[in-house]
Protein backbone atom coordinates (compact mmCIF):
# COMPACT_ATOMS: atom_id res chain seq x y z
CA UNK A 1 0.00 0.00 0.00
CA UNK A 2 1.49 3.32 -1.00
CA UNK A 3 1.33 6.18 1.45
CA UNK A 4 0.77 9.74 0.24
CA UNK A 5 2.53 12.31 2.36
CA UNK A 6 0.60 15.17 3.94
CA UNK A 7 2.75 17.65 2.06
CA UNK A 8 1.93 16.19 -1.32
CA UNK A 9 -1.79 16.03 -0.52
CA UNK A 10 -2.11 19.60 0.78
CA UNK A 11 -2.82 22.54 -1.54
CA UNK A 12 -0.99 24.82 0.89
CA UNK A 13 2.62 25.93 0.83
CA UNK A 14 4.71 25.79 3.96
CA UNK A 15 3.71 29.33 4.86
CA UNK A 16 0.04 28.39 4.90
CA UNK A 17 -0.79 29.93 1.52
CA UNK A 18 -2.36 27.79 -1.20
CA UNK A 19 -0.16 26.72 -4.05
CA UNK A 20 -1.23 27.51 -7.60
CA UNK A 21 -3.25 24.31 -8.08
CA UNK A 22 -4.92 24.71 -4.69
CA UNK A 23 -5.71 28.33 -5.43
CA UNK A 24 -7.36 27.38 -8.72
CA UNK A 25 -9.42 24.70 -6.96
CA UNK A 26 -10.58 27.20 -4.34
CA UNK A 27 -11.56 29.74 -6.97
CA UNK A 28 -13.41 27.13 -9.02
CA UNK A 29 -15.20 26.01 -5.90
CA UNK A 30 -16.14 29.59 -5.07
CA UNK A 31 -17.33 30.26 -8.60
CA UNK A 32 -19.39 27.08 -8.56
CA UNK A 33 -21.00 28.03 -5.24
CA UNK A 34 -21.68 31.54 -6.54
CA UNK A 35 -23.34 30.17 -9.66
CA UNK A 36 -25.42 27.84 -7.53
CA UNK A 37 -26.51 30.71 -5.30
CA UNK A 38 -27.37 32.87 -8.32
CA UNK A 39 -29.39 30.01 -9.81
CA UNK A 40 -31.33 29.63 -6.55
CA UNK A 41 -31.99 33.37 -6.33
CA UNK A 42 -32.95 33.77 -9.99
CA UNK A 43 -35.28 30.76 -9.95
CA UNK A 44 -36.90 31.52 -6.61
CA UNK A 45 -40.69 31.73 -7.22
CA UNK A 46 -40.92 35.16 -5.65
CA UNK A 47 -38.89 38.11 -4.48
CA UNK A 48 -35.84 37.62 -2.32
CA UNK A 49 -33.47 40.15 -0.79
CA UNK A 50 -30.61 40.03 1.69
CA UNK A 51 -29.54 42.79 4.08
CA UNK A 52 -26.28 42.98 6.02
CA UNK A 53 -25.87 43.80 9.70
CA UNK A 54 -26.03 47.53 8.86
CA UNK A 55 -29.40 46.96 7.15
CA UNK A 56 -28.00 47.69 3.71
CA UNK A 57 -29.22 45.60 0.83
CA UNK A 58 -26.60 43.29 -0.63
CA UNK A 59 -28.84 41.20 -2.90
CA UNK A 60 -32.19 41.64 -4.62
CA UNK A 61 -33.55 39.50 -7.44
CA UNK A 62 -35.48 40.77 -10.43
CA UNK A 63 -38.68 39.10 -9.28
CA UNK A 64 -38.77 41.29 -6.18
CA UNK A 65 -38.20 44.40 -8.24
CA UNK A 66 -41.21 43.46 -10.39
CA UNK A 67 -43.45 42.45 -7.46
CA UNK A 68 -42.73 45.63 -5.53
CA UNK A 69 -42.47 47.79 -8.66
CA UNK A 70 -39.06 49.17 -7.71
CA UNK A 71 -37.95 51.81 -10.25
CA UNK A 72 -34.43 51.73 -11.70
CA UNK A 73 -33.74 55.06 -9.98
CA UNK A 74 -33.90 53.33 -6.61
CA UNK A 75 -30.80 51.36 -7.60
CA UNK A 76 -29.04 54.17 -9.46
CA UNK A 77 -26.26 54.38 -6.85
CA UNK A 78 -26.10 50.69 -6.08
CA UNK A 79 -28.22 48.77 -3.65
CA UNK A 80 -30.31 51.02 -1.35
CA UNK A 81 -30.52 50.70 2.41
CA UNK A 82 -33.58 49.26 4.10
CA UNK A 83 -34.44 52.73 5.33
CA UNK A 84 -34.29 54.05 1.75
CA UNK A 85 -36.74 51.34 0.67
CA UNK A 86 -39.09 52.05 3.58
CA UNK A 87 -39.04 55.76 2.81
CA UNK A 88 -39.69 55.15 -0.88
CA UNK A 89 -42.63 52.85 -0.08
CA UNK A 90 -44.09 55.22 2.50
CA UNK A 91 -43.91 58.17 0.11
CA UNK A 92 -45.87 56.30 -2.58
CA UNK A 93 -48.59 55.18 -0.16
CA UNK A 94 -47.50 51.55 0.07
CA UNK A 95 -48.18 51.47 3.82
CA UNK A 96 -51.43 53.39 3.71
CA UNK A 97 -52.19 56.86 5.07
CA UNK A 98 -50.05 58.54 7.70
CA UNK A 99 -46.91 60.55 8.12
CA UNK A 100 -44.20 58.88 5.96
CA UNK A 101 -41.44 59.46 8.49
CA UNK A 102 -43.53 57.96 11.29
CA UNK A 103 -44.28 54.94 9.12
CA UNK A 104 -40.58 54.53 8.37
CA UNK A 105 -39.60 54.79 12.04
CA UNK A 106 -42.06 52.08 13.12
CA UNK A 107 -40.66 49.68 10.55
CA UNK A 108 -37.02 50.49 11.28
CA UNK A 109 -37.60 49.91 15.00
CA UNK A 110 -38.97 46.46 14.18
CA UNK A 111 -36.09 45.71 11.82
CA UNK A 112 -33.51 46.54 14.51
CA UNK A 113 -35.08 43.88 16.74
CA UNK A 114 -33.81 41.19 14.36
CA UNK A 115 -36.78 38.89 14.90
CA UNK A 116 -38.15 36.32 12.49
CA UNK A 117 -41.47 37.43 11.08
CA UNK A 118 -44.19 36.44 8.62
CA UNK A 119 -47.19 38.51 7.57
CA UNK A 120 -49.35 39.37 4.58
CA UNK A 121 -49.43 42.75 2.95
CA UNK A 122 -51.96 43.95 0.40
CA UNK A 123 -50.41 46.41 -2.02
CA UNK A 124 -52.36 49.41 -3.34
CA UNK A 125 -52.76 47.58 -6.67
CA UNK A 126 -54.54 44.68 -4.90
CA UNK A 127 -51.62 42.25 -4.96
CA UNK A 128 -51.42 40.19 -1.75
CA UNK A 129 -47.86 39.40 -0.69
CA UNK A 130 -46.74 36.91 1.91
CA UNK A 131 -43.63 38.40 3.50
CA UNK A 132 -41.17 36.30 5.50
CA UNK A 133 -38.05 37.59 7.23
CA UNK A 134 -35.33 35.46 8.82
CA UNK A 135 -32.38 36.90 10.80
CA UNK A 136 -28.89 35.77 9.76
CA UNK A 137 -26.33 34.48 12.24
CA UNK A 138 -23.79 37.23 11.50
CA UNK A 139 -26.35 40.01 11.52
CA UNK A 140 -28.74 41.20 8.86
CA UNK A 141 -31.56 39.11 7.48
CA UNK A 142 -33.06 37.58 4.36
CA UNK A 143 -36.59 38.47 3.25
CA UNK A 144 -38.81 36.67 0.76
CA UNK A 145 -41.96 37.88 -1.00
CA UNK A 146 -44.52 35.51 -2.51
CA UNK A 147 -47.53 36.60 -4.54
CA UNK A 148 -50.47 34.78 -2.91
CA UNK A 149 -53.21 36.87 -4.53
CA UNK A 150 -54.78 34.02 -6.50
CA UNK A 151 -54.66 31.64 -3.52
CA UNK A 152 -56.33 34.16 -1.22
CA UNK A 153 -58.92 34.97 -3.89
CA UNK A 154 -59.69 31.28 -4.32
CA UNK A 155 -59.97 30.81 -0.56
CA UNK A 156 -62.30 33.80 -0.32
CA UNK A 157 -64.46 32.44 -3.16
CA UNK A 158 -64.69 29.02 -1.52
CA UNK A 159 -65.62 30.59 1.82
CA UNK A 160 -68.20 32.77 0.08
CA UNK A 161 -69.74 29.79 -1.71
CA UNK A 162 -69.96 27.87 1.56
CA UNK A 163 -72.03 30.62 3.17
CA UNK A 164 -74.10 32.04 0.32
CA UNK A 165 -76.98 30.84 -1.79
CA UNK A 166 -75.66 29.98 -5.29
CA UNK A 167 -78.75 31.36 -7.03
CA UNK A 168 -79.28 34.73 -5.32
CA UNK A 169 -75.85 35.21 -3.66
CA UNK A 170 -77.68 36.03 -0.43
CA UNK A 171 -76.48 34.48 2.84
CA UNK A 172 -77.63 30.89 3.09
CA UNK A 173 -79.19 29.15 6.08
CA UNK A 174 -75.79 28.46 7.65
CA UNK A 175 -74.63 32.09 7.58
CA UNK A 176 -78.11 33.29 8.54
CA UNK A 177 -78.03 31.08 11.65
CA UNK A 178 -74.69 32.58 12.65
CA UNK A 179 -75.99 36.13 12.14
CA UNK A 180 -79.14 35.33 14.11
CA UNK A 181 -77.11 33.89 16.99
CA UNK A 182 -75.11 37.13 17.13
CA UNK A 183 -78.23 39.27 16.94
CA UNK A 184 -79.86 37.33 19.79
CA UNK A 185 -76.68 37.76 21.83
CA UNK A 186 -77.06 41.53 21.39
CA UNK A 187 -80.73 41.26 22.37
CA UNK A 188 -79.65 39.64 25.65
CA UNK A 189 -77.70 42.85 26.31
CA UNK A 190 -80.71 45.07 25.72
CA UNK A 191 -80.89 45.59 21.96
CA UNK A 192 -84.27 44.97 20.31
CA UNK A 193 -84.21 43.00 17.06
CA UNK A 194 -86.93 41.93 14.64
CA UNK A 195 -86.87 38.65 12.74
CA UNK A 196 -88.94 38.74 9.54
CA UNK A 197 -89.93 35.60 7.63
CA UNK A 198 -91.02 36.32 4.06
CA UNK A 199 -92.77 33.85 1.78
CA UNK A 200 -93.73 34.69 -1.79
CA UNK A 201 -97.36 34.35 -2.88
CA UNK A 202 -98.28 32.95 -6.29
CA UNK A 203 -94.72 31.81 -6.99
CA UNK A 204 -95.54 28.20 -7.86
CA UNK A 205 -97.60 29.10 -10.96
CA UNK A 206 -94.57 30.93 -12.37
CA UNK A 207 -92.50 27.77 -12.14
CA UNK A 208 -95.30 25.61 -13.51
CA UNK A 209 -96.29 27.84 -16.43
CA UNK A 210 -92.99 29.47 -17.42
CA UNK A 211 -90.42 26.92 -16.27
CA UNK A 212 -87.77 26.80 -13.58
CA UNK A 213 -85.44 29.18 -15.44
CA UNK A 214 -88.08 31.92 -15.21
CA UNK A 215 -88.69 31.01 -11.57
CA UNK A 216 -84.97 31.34 -10.84
CA UNK A 217 -84.83 34.72 -12.59
CA UNK A 218 -87.78 35.88 -10.49
CA UNK A 219 -86.11 34.78 -7.25
CA UNK A 220 -82.98 36.67 -8.24
CA UNK A 221 -85.01 39.81 -8.93
CA UNK A 222 -86.82 39.48 -5.59
CA UNK A 223 -83.51 39.06 -3.79
CA UNK A 224 -82.14 42.25 -5.39
CA UNK A 225 -85.19 44.23 -4.31
CA UNK A 226 -85.09 42.99 -0.74
CA UNK A 227 -81.35 43.63 -0.54
CA UNK A 228 -81.85 47.18 -1.79
CA UNK A 229 -84.58 47.86 0.78
CA UNK A 230 -82.63 46.80 3.87
CA UNK A 231 -80.07 48.76 5.82
CA UNK A 232 -76.37 47.94 5.60
CA UNK A 233 -76.45 46.52 9.12
CA UNK A 234 -79.42 44.22 8.44
CA UNK A 235 -79.20 40.67 7.09
CA UNK A 236 -81.36 39.14 4.39
CA UNK A 237 -81.01 35.43 3.61
CA UNK A 238 -82.63 32.86 1.38
CA UNK A 239 -83.63 29.85 3.43
CA UNK A 240 -84.73 27.79 0.44
CA UNK A 241 -87.38 27.78 -2.26
CA UNK A 242 -89.23 31.10 -2.15
CA UNK A 243 -88.58 31.64 1.58
CA UNK A 244 -86.50 34.55 2.79
CA UNK A 245 -85.52 35.73 6.28
CA UNK A 246 -84.48 39.19 7.41
CA UNK A 247 -82.80 40.27 10.64
CA UNK A 248 -83.50 43.88 11.52
CA UNK A 249 -81.29 45.07 14.35
CA UNK A 250 -81.39 47.97 16.78
CA UNK A 251 -85.04 48.95 16.48
CA UNK A 252 -86.56 51.40 18.95
CA UNK A 253 -90.23 50.45 18.69
CA UNK A 254 -92.63 48.07 16.94
CA UNK A 255 -93.39 50.68 14.29
CA UNK A 256 -89.80 50.38 13.04
CA UNK A 257 -90.43 46.72 12.21
CA UNK A 258 -93.81 47.61 10.70
CA UNK A 259 -92.30 50.21 8.36
CA UNK A 260 -89.56 47.78 7.35
CA UNK A 261 -92.04 44.99 6.59
CA UNK A 262 -94.30 47.37 4.65
CA UNK A 263 -91.32 48.64 2.64
CA UNK A 264 -90.28 45.09 1.78
CA UNK A 265 -93.80 44.06 0.71
CA UNK A 266 -94.26 47.22 -1.39
CA UNK A 267 -91.00 46.53 -3.21
CA UNK A 268 -91.55 42.81 -3.69
CA UNK A 269 -95.12 43.22 -4.96
CA UNK A 270 -94.19 45.55 -7.84
CA UNK A 271 -94.52 43.81 -11.26
CA UNK A 272 -91.47 42.04 -12.74
CA UNK A 273 -90.40 41.64 -16.34
CA UNK A 274 -89.18 38.08 -16.91
CA UNK A 275 -88.46 36.80 -20.43
CA UNK A 276 -90.43 39.69 -21.87
CA UNK A 277 -93.48 38.96 -19.75
CA UNK A 278 -94.86 40.99 -16.86
CA UNK A 279 -95.21 38.91 -13.71
CA UNK A 280 -96.82 39.89 -10.43
CA UNK A 281 -96.30 38.03 -7.18
CA UNK A 282 -97.12 38.91 -3.64
CA UNK A 283 -95.56 38.26 -0.29
CA UNK A 284 -96.47 37.56 3.31
CA UNK A 285 -94.33 38.36 6.34
CA UNK A 286 -94.28 37.06 9.90
CA UNK A 287 -92.40 38.99 12.58
CA UNK A 288 -90.98 37.91 15.93
CA UNK A 289 -89.19 40.31 18.27
CA UNK A 290 -86.36 39.68 20.65
CA UNK A 291 -86.27 39.83 23.59
CA UNK A 292 -90.10 40.07 23.78
CA UNK A 293 -90.84 36.82 21.94
CA UNK A 294 -87.81 34.89 23.15
CA UNK A 295 -84.06 34.87 23.45
CA UNK A 296 -83.48 31.48 21.91
CA UNK A 297 -82.73 31.58 18.14
CA UNK A 298 -84.72 28.41 17.41
CA UNK A 299 -87.73 29.62 19.39
CA UNK A 300 -87.57 32.98 17.66
CA UNK A 301 -87.57 31.29 14.23
CA UNK A 302 -90.54 29.13 15.21
CA UNK A 303 -92.49 32.19 16.32
CA UNK A 304 -91.65 34.17 13.19
CA UNK A 305 -92.84 31.16 11.17
CA UNK A 306 -96.05 31.01 13.20
CA UNK A 307 -96.62 34.72 12.52
CA UNK A 308 -96.03 34.08 8.80
CA UNK A 309 -98.67 31.33 8.83
CA UNK A 310 -101.13 33.76 10.37
CA UNK A 311 -100.40 36.32 7.63
CA UNK A 312 -101.23 33.76 5.00
CA UNK A 313 -104.48 32.89 6.76
CA UNK A 314 -105.37 36.59 6.90
CA UNK A 315 -105.38 36.82 3.13
CA UNK A 316 -101.71 37.08 2.15
CA UNK A 317 -99.93 40.26 1.15
CA UNK A 318 -99.79 41.38 4.78
CA UNK A 319 -97.47 41.17 7.76
CA UNK A 320 -98.23 39.95 11.27
CA UNK A 321 -96.45 39.95 14.62
CA UNK A 322 -96.29 36.81 16.69
CA UNK A 323 -98.93 36.65 19.38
Amino acid sequence: MSVVSAASASPLRAGGEPDEAGYIDLMNNLIERTRLLEAVVDNFPGGISVFDRNLRMVLCNEQQKRLLEYPDELFANGYPSLEDIYRFNASRGEYGPGDPEALVKVRMDLAHQQKAHVFERTRPNGTVLEVRGMPLAGGGFVTTYLDVTSQRRSQAEIAHMAHHDPLTDLPNRSLFQDRLDRAVARARCGEVIALHFLDLDRFKPVNDEMGHAAGDALLQAVARRINAAKRESDTVARLGGDEFALIQGAIARDSDAERFARRILTSVCQPYSIDGKHISVGGSIGIALAPRHGLDPDVLMQRADAALYRSKLDGRGVFSFFE
